[in-house]
């Protein structure tokens, strides 16, 4: 669940109430502590993604959990605090595929409102085994031609597939 400007309701320095209110330069609203006067701007997440490729195949994984339960993705999650996106993006590969890779090109960065920032790696395997995870419950290589277009899980995983497919002088689907 995202935290949108309608679910803080308290200041995390001192407590007060936050409210609505215009801030300068710009004025847009963002919530701001009644008592302290503290501006709680919520930025989004960013999320490091990478397109696993081996044979001129891409890896692609199903997921089980919500969002988009059962729709197809690639593997990707959220930055920790103190990590590179590149070290996300790889740490995340691992740990949804089983699979170490070594990322070899940006494929892009993908922005929607009320949503984290994407960015995506293309990325080539260099060990592991691949290993399905609790976030999904298929893992299959599938060559451009079988991209399931309208099963994709988030607009980020068709735009950056899209993008790849482009890429690679492949005309992209979807």
């Amino acid at each position: 669940m995202f935290l949108s400007p309608t679910t803080a309701r308290f200041c995390p320095l001192c407590g007060g109430a936050l409210v609505r209110e215009a801030v300068p330069p710009d004025q847009r609203e963002h919530p701001v502590c009644a008592k302290c006067r503290f501006v709680y701007y919520l930025n989004p997440k960013v999320v490091g993604c990478t397109i696993p490729e081996q044979d001129g195949r891409i890896l692609l994984t199903r997921r089980t959990i919500n969002p988009s339960r059962g729709l197809w993705t690639f593997p990707g999650g959220y930055v920790d605090f103190g990590e590179t996106v590149t070290d996300a993006a790889m740490r995340e590969t691992w740990e949804e595929t089983g699979l170490k890779v070594d990322l070899t090109r940006l494929v892009g960065v993908y922005t929607y409102p009320g949503a984290p920032v994407i960015i995506v790696y293309g990325a080539r395997v260099m060990s592991g085994t691949l290993t399905p995870c609790t976030e999904n419950d298929l893992l299959e290589w599938v060559t451009p031609t079988e991209i399931p277009w309208d099963q994709l899980a988030f607009p980020s995983t068709r735009d950056a597939l899209r993008d790849w497919a482009g890429a690679h002088g492949v005309t992209p689907g979807g």
